[in-house]
């Protein structure tokens, strides 16, 4: 027979049309009911002929929002619990062992039940791997939630907190507690796992219960919270915000996917050379590659239109794809004695700055200046086929291709941290030699 958790809260009145409530929980019932995730970057690649852009939201909706858990935090956070027990334990009076903000959980909610005696009759006794959201009723602004004890409660925020209790309380059972390379006894006598497993079952957290909310508006309430309350990895920001058209506005989106695209289309010369979601191998992050696209979205951006366009169902964003892998190709082709050797890791072994920060940032920039030199020698971008697309920008830099060394070299004047200030002197001098600045 299913258990069945029941949590009472208040109701809060906030700016959203989906119902907020606050309660505490304890340890012992969110260990039956919190489900641990984490954003994990995909080789997916939506310019692939067979799928659609409009139709993405069904393929990104399996995507989490959590960033990986941090080993080195967990633990931190484990130590510290042991540390206030002890002190709880032995009666200190610096015992001061709270989580005072709030856990953010979202909760699946089920509506098709009239009554909570309708809602037990029909998952009292459902298979173990069965799952149906909670069920709730309200009086004034006291909420009741009803739901199963199954692992589907999403942590939108407070993962951290929730995985070190975790941890120690398996620890705790399994009798395998470590303080550095220590045992248990040996640093708190007085703590014994029984104890352990006592004290967290009865600790109460103060959570916030997001009803009903879908992954999208789980990850806006959690790219809220850190971005607007504390730090967090802006890649992993873009990637959670460029997942799913935005009914009002989609440069994000668009700058997104271009970015996935490139990253993982075979048919693209930097095919793994982005940190998505900022980790891993790579030349670049995510943020900064999404951010330099995001500047031909803009108002006054060679592409400011295609958003709008893609909002109202057009298909000029196909020129993005398009145009952007002629063009790395082409500058490639153009400087590849300062390119990275398919032989390396990306990263490794690679001194020179052409695809770091700097080198690409600059380029990224000039995308805007040559592709107005091609609407102005009368190229379509749209009906020019890909290889004469690459053939003609091969033709503006043909003129500076002995540059590479100027530009690109580690004893370049433009070596070193990856500035916007560099960015843009090396976007300035390239500019200036193939006499841009002179017509734009």
């Amino acid at each position: 027979m299913n258990n069945i958790i029941e949590i009472e809260g208040f109701l809060v009145n906030q700016l959203t049309y989906k119902p907020i409530s606050t309660t505490a929980i304890k340890f012992k019932e969110l260990r039956e009911i919190i489900k641990f995730t984490a954003r994990e970057s995909t080789d997916f690649d939506p310019f692939k002929p067979e799928t659609s852009l409009t139709k993405l939201s069904s393929i990104s909706n399996d995507q989490y929002f959590q960033r990986l858990t941090n080993e080195d935090r967990v633990k931190k956070i484990y130590l510290y619990l042991l540390e206030e027990m002890n002190n709880i334990h032995t009666s200190k009076k610096n015992a001061l062992g709270s989580f005072p903000t709030s856990v953010i959980l979202a909760i699946d909610i089920n509506d098709q039940f009239e009554s909570k005696a309708e809602y037990r009759q029909n998952v009292i006794y459902l298979d173990k791997d069965d799952y149906i959201g909670a069920f709730y009723e309200v009086k004034q602004n006291i909420i009741t939630l009803y739901m199963l004890n199954r692992k589907n409660t999403l942590i939108v925020d407070g993962q951290h907190r929730l995985a070190a209790m975790l941890k120690l309380y398996n620890d705790a059972k399994a009798n395998i507690i470590k303080i550095g390379k220590n045992s248990l006894p040996l640093i708190y006598p007085e703590l014994s796992n029984e104890l352990i497993i006592e004290y967290l079952n009865s600790f109460e957290l103060n959570c916030t219960l997001l009803l009903g909310f879908d992954i999208w508006e789980q990850g806006k309430v959690f790219v809220d919270v850190n971005f607007n309350q504390k730090p967090v990895n802006k890649s992993l920001y873009y990637d959670i915000f460029g997942s799913f058209p935005d009914p009002d506005k989609n440069d994000i989106f668009l700058a997104h996917m271009l970015t996935q695209h490139l990253n993982n289309s075979k048919g693209s010369v930097i095919n793994g050379f982005v940190k998505m979601l900022g980790t891993g191998k790579g030349y670049f992050s995510q943020a900064f590659f999404v951010e330099a696209i995001l500047d031909h979205l803009k108002p006054r951006g060679i592409w400011a239109d295609i958003p709008v366009d893609f909002l109202n169902g057009g298909k000029k964003y196909e020129t993005l794809p398009k145009f952007f892998k002629a063009y790395l190709s082409s500058i490639k082709d153009s400087f590849k004695d300062f390119w990275p050797l398919d032989t390396y890791e990306k990263g490794n072994k690679y001194d020179s700055i052409l695809v770091k920060t700097t080198g690409m940032g600059a380029l990224l920039k000039l995308a805007n200046p040559i592709c107005r030199k091609l609407i102005r020698n009368g190229i379509d971008l749209i009906a020019i086929s890909d290889i004469d697309l690459k053939n003609e920008i091969d033709k503006i830099f043909k003129p500076i291709r002995i540059n590479g060394k100027t530009y690109f070299s580690k004893e370049s004047n433009f070596s070193g941290a990856g500035s916007l200030g560099l960015q843009y002197k090396l976007f300035q001098k390239i500019g200036e030699d193939l006499e841009f600045f002179k017509i734009i």
